[in-house]
C-alpha cells in the first residue's frame, strides 16, 4: 500500500474507533468506508472484539484497503488493570482480527479512553500506542459541521498535516462529514492514509511501548 503513497504531499491518518458497530450497510461505518474508497483514500479503523456486530464489516473495510487495528477486547480503563491482564486485553482482540482478515494485524492500538501510564507502555513494550493530535469530538456529540470545522481549522493552521484524527465510526455527523470533506481534500491535494502507512511515508519507525499523537 505504501507505494501508493506520495510522501511530497500532505498527508493526515484519520482513524475511526468502537467498531464494528454496522447492522446494515446503510450504517455510518458502511457510509465512512464507502467514502474513503471512493476518494482512493484510506484510514485505520480500531476495533473491540466484544462489541462486534458484524465481522463482515470489518472484512469489506480490509477488502476495501483500510486498515484493521486493535482497540482493546473489552475497551476498559487499562491503567486500571494489572500488567497481565492489559496484555489479555490486546492478544485477544489481536487474534480475533487476525482470524477475520487473515493476516497478523499491524502491532499498533488504539488505547481506550487514550489512557496510557508506565504499566500500560511495560505491559505492551512491543505494541506502539496510537493516540491523536486532533479530536473531532464526535464522541461527545459534535455535529457535522462542527467536525467539519474543526478539520478546516487544522488544515488552515497546519496542523492537519501529519495528524492523527479521532474519529468514530458509529456516528451519523462522522459519516456525513466525511462523504462531504474526502472529496475537497482529495482535490487540493491531500492525501489520507492508514496510521502505519504515515509514520512508513516518514521514514519513522513506530516504536513499542511509545504513545504516538502524531508523526514529528
Amino acid at each position: 500500500m505504501i507505494s501508493r503513497t506520495d510522501a511530497s504531499k500532505p498527508m493526515a491518518a484519520i482513524t475511526f474507533d468502537d467498531g464494528p458497530s454496522a447492522t446494515s450497510l446503510s450504517d455510518p461505518a458502511y457510509r465512512i468506508i464507502r467514502a474513503f474508497s471512493e476518494a482512493g483514500f484510506r484510514a485505520t479503523f480500531f476495533c473491540v472484539s466484544d462489541w462486534c456486530k458484524s465481522e463482515s464489516q470489518i472484512k469489506f473495510a480490509f477488502e476495501s484497503g483500510m486498515e484493521i487495528a486493535n482497540h482493546t477486547k473489552s475497551h476498559p480503563h487499562l491503567p486500571n488493570l494489572s500488567e497481565s491482564q492489559i496484555r489479555e486485553e490486546f492478544s485477544v482482540a489481536q487474534e480475533w482480527l487476525g482470524k477475520i482478515i487473515g493476516r497478523e494485524p499491524p502491532k499498533i492500538m488504539r488505547p481506550p479512553y487514550l489512557e496510557v501510564d508506565e504499566k500500560v507502555k511495560n505491559a505492551l513494550a512491543d505494541i506502539a500506542l496510537i493516540s491523536c493530535s486532533l479530536d473531532t469530538r464526535d464522541w461527545a456529540g459534535a455535529t457535522k459541521g462542527e467536525i467539519l470545522a474543526t478539520i478546516h481549522r487544522a488544515k488552515e493552521d497546519g496542523s492537519l498535516k501529519n495528524a492523527i484524527v479521532l474519529c468514530h465510526e458509529n456516528y451519523e455527523a462522522s459519516a456525513e462529514a466525511m462523504e462531504e470533506i474526502l472529496p475537497q481534500l482529495k482535490d487540493e491535494g491531500w492525501q489520507l492514509v492508514t496510521v502505519s502507512e504515515i509514520f512508513a511515508a516518514n521514514g519513522k519507525a513506530m516504536r513499542g511501548g511509545t504513545l504516538y499523537k502524531a508523526v514529528e
